[in-house]
């Protein structure tokens, strides 16, 4: 009995040290986001480089699909609090998840919750560690994952995208980065 209290006390004082810090971290992403089109990739150039090997017929109808969804939003708003996190995209319903890993089903073109994997809706996972907010989207045909890393100084953030499907012969990946907007 008092060597489970021990270790249930060894466990709390663990998790006071790191929740503060992982709650820290969340915070510094929160805020208002430029992106800065000559530091970031050309997500033209990153598609066309993906389908590429696929044959003519496939590769027209991936190109398109894959523009439609892979956007260089002028300006994001991410917004970390209670261990949620909650990134608004220009033009696009706002996505928000906890960020413990906890999924949430979010149907992509409204944002509002859905029941299954099917057409828009998509699986939506976020976690924090250190610096980093890692987004997942797993949708019935592919995954994206949207990696936000921070500067030191904490004035730029990196959104490194890659997406994976069997339907490609490789991943797509590309880097957008951002500066931070004062309002």
């Amino acid at each position: 009995m008092r060597r489970q209290r021990i270790l249930s006390l060894s466990l709390l004082a663990v998790l006071a040290g790191v929740l503060p810090s992982a709650l820290q971290a969340q915070a510094q992403f929160t805020g208002s986001w430029m992106l800065n089109r000559q530091q970031s990739d050309d997500i033209n150039a990153k598609i066309n480089t993906t389908v590429a090997r696929m044959n003519l017929v496939v590769r027209q109808i991936a190109r398109p699909r894959l523009r439609s969804t892979n956007t260089a939003y002028p300006h994001l708003s991410v917004f970390t609090q209670n261990n949620t996190v909650r990134v608004d995209m220009q033009g696009r319903p706002s996505v928000s998840s906890p960020s413990t890993g906890t999924p949430v089903m979010w149907q992509r073109e409204t944002g509002r919750t859905c029941t299954q994997l099917k057409g828009d809706c998509v699986r939506v996972t976020s976690t924090t560690t250190g610096n980093q907010i890692t987004q997942t989207f797993t949708a019935e045909d592919g995954q994206r994952v949207n990696v936000y890393t921070l500067s030191p100084d904490g004035n730029t953030m990196n959104m490194n995208v890659t997406i994976t499907s069997p339907r490609l012969p490789q991943p797509l990946t590309y880097r957008l980065v951002y500066n931070r907007h004062n309002n």
